[in-house]
């Protein structure tokens, strides 16, 4: 062969994997984005309650190109992109919506309900006294949160609930949103798994200062991983959180039937403790870890909601599984923004609520404690803001994709939650907090 002929087929080679790649990739992301369109439609129409076209206009900024089908009476969502991919998610009573990945719908529906609650009378109150409280600086703060400046760049506040001494202090809602309607907390879903963890501890089912139990991991050197590091995001192992690809994170959220599954198969990348490195994975094996701990699904499933929920009257919360039947411990999980403010007033109480104590004593100081290699702004399944020295230092906070925010200010006996959908993620909320602070004298 002359060496033309071998140049244009080296070239002719080098295209047509190119545009295998390229196919592929495109597959690949076709697939997450129709996954995650399917997903929002699902839950945001059939647990918050919302309108379709409200919800294509701001949830689905992200991937708009799909074609959304939904059935009202089944409660299924399908979404398809291009004909490249079709996926499905299911909504089922009080675990809300599923995404249809490596198992059929019908086994999934197989799976046990939520046990519901026999009375939840824990409804918060107004403040009724309002003589401490700049109440001028307070509603400006408030009013600023919803306010839309920049047309390239929406905020959408949705809701802003404000407790002080455990009542609320102010709170506000966007046209379309009510107090009873449910909104995703996103990654502050994460704390609420660390929660989970501490009332295993507190049984005595869980230790975290030793090796994660985790059988996968014991002949190699992933043994050494305790569930301290994987709340404190420095277990070491490798993991993509990247949103805008095909990665671990959106193949272990949108493609595959267990999250937990799917991330505890991650190799160690760096020696545990040495490396801070945020992941969704961590979260979802910390989810694997509890589900183990139960011998039933049903008795799983029932936990966070007997022990947590109904204990503090957060009705409405709903905490959204996997395929597998694991709670999607880093992302999916519904509640009002009420609801959400009893879980930051739980941890302003020092995990005590009523007089008994449901996390153990010392777990909320050490969920508000600032990790090492963390830069100062996290703490276990927390976030701190440590580098801004104007911010109050004893704040800790549940943090979301999309401005999500349940601030706990132990110093002012404060709890602020924010939510909203904004897609680049940049509300101000140092401004918020310092806000409401100040205006509490």
């Amino acid at each position: 062969m002359s060496n033309k002929r071998k140049i244009i087929s080296a070239v002719l080679l080098f295209v047509i994997v190119g545009l295998v790649y390229v196919g592929n990739f495109a597959i690949q992301y076709a697939y997450i984005g129709s996954s995650y369109n399917a997903k929002t439609v699902c839950s945001c129409m059939f647990v918050s309650g919302r309108d379709l076209e409200n919800i294509k206009s701001e949830d689905l900024y992200a991937v708009p190109f799909s074609t959304i089908k939904v059935d009202e009476v089944k409660k299924v969502v399908t979404a398809n992109i291009y004909g490249l991919a079709e996926t499905k998610a299911i909504y089922r009573k009080g675990l809300g919506c599923t995404l249809v990945n490596e198992l059929s719908e019908e086994e999934i529906k197989k799976q046990p309900s939520v046990p519901s609650a026999d009375t939840l009378t824990e409804n918060l109150l107004m403040a009724d006294d309002l003589g401490e409280i700049d109440k001028i600086a307070l509603e400006k703060s408030i009013n600023e949160a919803f306010q839309e400046k920049d047309p390239q760049h929406v905020i959408r506040t949705r809701a802003i609930v404000v407790l002080h001494n455990g009542r609320i202090l102010t709170e506000k809602y966007a046209p379309k949103i009510k107090p009873e309607t449910p909104l995703l907390g996103w990654s502050m879903t994460k704390s609420v798994t660390s929660a989970m963890i501490g009332l295993l501890v507190k049984d005595g089912k869980l230790d975290i200062k030793k090796s994660a139990p985790i059988a996968e991991w014991q002949n190699d050197e992933r043994k050494k991983i305790t569930i301290d590091h994987l709340l404190r995001m420095s277990s070491g192992l490798g993991f993509e959180e990247n949103y805008a690809t095909p990665s671990d994170a959106t193949q272990m959220l949108f493609r595959k039937k267990g999250a937990g599954a799917y991330a505890l198969l991650s190799k160690a990348a760096n020696e545990a403790d040495k490396v801070w490195l945020y992941s969704s994975g961590t979260s979802n094996i910390l989810q694997e870890i509890i589900h183990r701990q139960f011998a039933t699904q049903a008795d799983y499933f029932a936990f966070p909601y007997q022990r947590l929920f109904h204990k503090i009257g957060m009705k409405s919360a709903v905490l959204e599984p996997d395929a597998s039947g694991t709670f999607v411990g880093s992302s999916f999980m519904y509640a009002t923004a009420r609801d959400w403010a009893k879980f930051g007033q739980l941890y302003l109480q020092d995990g005590v609520w009523n007089g008994e104590r449901l996390l153990p004593e010392g777990w909320v100081k050490y969920s508000a404690t600032e990790t090492p290699h963390s830069d100062g702004k996290y703490a276990a399944h927390f976030w701190l803001d440590h580098r801004d020295k104007t911010f109050p230092q004893d704040a800790f906070m549940a943090v979301g994709f999309e401005g999500q925010y349940v601030t706990v200010v132990p110093s002012k006996n404060l709890v602020i939650v924010r939510l909203g959908c904004t897609p680049t993620d940049d509300f101000n909320h140092s401004a918020l907090v310092k806000g409401v602070v100040a205006a509490v004298k």
